[in-house]
Order: structure tokens, then sequence, then C-alpha cells
């Protein structure tokens, strides 16, 4: 919708400095979010309680009817109180390994049970993914901005 947005809409395709700005807006978007999931992820795995989980279910969520299908692991683990937290993961892949019944590693939050993290290559990647793609679109407007705008 953003590309369709910048490509084909005559007032943004002629003028490039709001094109640069509006790349750079997003891309300081993604940036900023990546950054803050794995600040959270590195904090829960630093001084949260680790145990074992299991995987409940897949769900299965579309952000609009174009996107591609993320799949969330809804997970199930008891905390060290005896309590059990059943909850849909934060970090949402086109395709996860996991398949319902996997034993899964959970870092949860000492203070609330139900703030958790998997101590997994997914929950580790995709946060610099969101920081890659981002910068990669602070890049693209900065060159936009030089290229066409100067």
């Amino acid at each position: 919708m953003i590309v369709d947005l910048l490509l084909y809409n005559s007032h943004f395709a002629n003028n490039p400095t709001v094109t640069a700005v509006i790349l750079g807006v997003i891309g300081a978007v993604f940036s900023l979010s990546g950054a803050m999931l794995y600040n959270d992820h590195k904090k829960l795995i630093k001084r949260g309680i680790q145990v074992n989980g299991t995987v409940i279910s897949i769900e299965r969520e579309r952000s609009n009817k174009d996107s591609t299908v993320l799949n969330y692991p809804v997970i199930s683990y008891r905390t060290l109180q005896n309590e059990l937290i059943t909850k849909k993961h934060n970090i949402g892949i086109s395709r996860y390994s996991y398949k319902e019944g996997d034993s899964v590693n959970v870092v949860y939050d000492r203070t609330d049970n139900s703030l958790f993290t998997l101590n997994d290559a997914s929950s580790k990647s995709v946060p610099f993914a969101f920081v890659l793609l981002g910068l990669t679109l602070l890049v693209a407007a900065i060159i936009i901005f030089i290229v066409k705008a100067g």
C-alpha cells in the first residue's frame, strides 16, 4: 500500500523530497521497533526466569489481504510458583519450525509472569531483521534525497 502510494501517486512520484521523508520515517519506525524488541528480549534473557514450555498451538494471522501470513506459537509454561501461563508469543514469522507439542525454552519476567520470550533463534533474529530493514530504508531515503532532490 505504501509502495503503491509512493510509486503511483503523481504528487509523491514527482517530489523526491516527500518520498525521501516518508521512507526515512518508515525506516526510523522499523529501526526503533527492532531496537526495542531486541532490548526487551535481552533484558528478559539476562534477568528472567528460565523454564521449559510447550507449544500448544500455532495462530496464523494476516495483517491485511495482501500480506504474508505470520505464525505465532501459543506457549504454555509453569512458573516457579506453579502457575500455569498460556499465551501467544509476540513475534510471528512466516515459517515457524515449531509444531504443536514441541518443547521450548521460555524465559519469563520475575515481576510479570505473563511477560515472556523464547530463547530461540527467531526471537533473536527478528529484531535484527527489523533494524536492518529500517536502516536500509533510511539509507535509501538519504540517497533519494541527495541524488534526486539535491
